[in-house]
C-alpha cells in the first residue's frame, strides 16, 4: 500500500474506528501518532503496532491542540474522539450527563480546527472529522449526543470556508457512519438500549441493517478516500454497511 501522507496525528485513536484507522495508516508507511487518555489502551495499541507513537493526553484540555500540532507537525489530522453517551431518557439525565459529548467531542473539534486555522498546518494538509448518523436523524436516548455530532459536521464546513478565505490550502472532510458500528463499545451500548426500548432481542435489532458496519470497514473506506489523487467532489461522506457515498 502506498503511503497516504508523511505524518498523521489521530486524536482518539486507541480504540474503535480511530484505532483501526491508525493501524491502517501505520501499515501504509505513514508515521502515525495516536493521542488518547487511557494508558492501558495506548499500551495495547503499541504492543500490536510498535511503529505507532502514542501520546497520553486529554485532547479537550486547554492548549493541548496547539501543543500537539506544533510538536507533531502532521499533514493529516484525524479527529475521532468520542465520549460514550449516557443511554437513558432525557428526563433522567443530569445536564452534565446530557452535555457530555459537547464538552468532549465538540470541544476537541473546535480546539483542533481553530488551531489549524490560526497556526496553520502546512499547505496540502487534510483534516478528517468523524461525526455520526445520529447527527442526521437524532438519537433520543443519548442526550445531547446527536446535536453534538451535527455540530461537529457544521464545524468542518465552517473551517473549510475559513481555510478557503485565508487561502491556506487545507481540506476538511466530514465522515459520517450512518448506522451503529458493530464490535465497538459505543455501538453495543446504543444497540442494547434501543433494542430494549423497542422490545426486540439484540440480534433482531442488529438485523435491521442488510450488512453490518464495522470499524475496519470504515477505516478501509477512509483510506481509499485519502488515497484519491483527483480533486474530491464533496467534503462530506456517509458510510453504511453497503459502502461509502458522497453527501451534499
Amino acid at each position: 500500500m502506498n503511503r497516504i501522507c508523511k505524518t498523521a496525528l489521530v486524536i482518539g485513536g486507541s480504540r474503535g474506528i480511530g484505532k483501526e484507522l491508525a493501524l491502517a495508516l501505520e501499515a501504509s508507511g505513514t508515521q502515525t501518532h495516536v493521542v488518547a487518555r487511557s494508558q492501558a489502551d495506548l499500551a495495547e495499541l503499541q504492543a500490536n503496532a510498535p511503529g505507532i507513537k502514542t501520546i497520553r493526553k486529554d485532547a479537550a484540555e486547554e492548549g493541548v491542540a496547539l501543543e500537539l500540532l506544533t510538536r507533531v507537525q502532521p499533514d493529516l489530522l484525524v479527529l475521532c474522539v468520542g465520549a460514550t453517551p449516557e443511554m437513558a431518557p432525557l428526563q433522567t439525565q443530569t445536564w452534565d450527563e446530557f452535555s457530555k459529548a459537547w464538552n468532549a467531542d465538540v470541544k476537541v473539534a473546535h480546539s483542533f480546527m481553530s488551531a489549524t486555522l490560526t497556526q496553520p498546518m502546512a499547505r496540502g494538509g487534510t483534516i478528517v472529522s468523524f461525526s455520526s448518523g445520529a447527527g442526521l436523524s437524532g438519537s433520543r436516548l443519548s442526550g445531547g449526543y446527536a446535536g453534538a455530532k451535527r455540530m461537529q459536521h457544521f464545524l468542518a464546513e465552517y473551517a473549510q470556508r475559513e481555510a478557503d478565505d485565508l487561502d491556506l490550502g487545507l481540506r476538511f472532510l466530514s465522515v459520517i457512519p450512518k448506522q451503529l458500528v458493530q464490535g465497538t463499545e459505543k455501538g453495543l451500548g446504543a444497540a442494547t438500549a434501543y433494542s430494549a426500548a423497542v422490545g426486540k432481542p439484540l440480534d433482531q435489532f442488529w438485523a435491521q441493517w442488510d450488512k453490518a458496519l464495522t470499524a475496519p470497514d470504515i477505516a478501509a473506506h477512509v483510506m481509499n478516500l485519502l488515497s484519491e489523487t483527483a480533486p474530491l467532489p464533496t467534503n462530506t461522506y456517509v458510510i453504511t454497511g453497503n459502502g461509502m457515498t458522497e453527501a451534499g
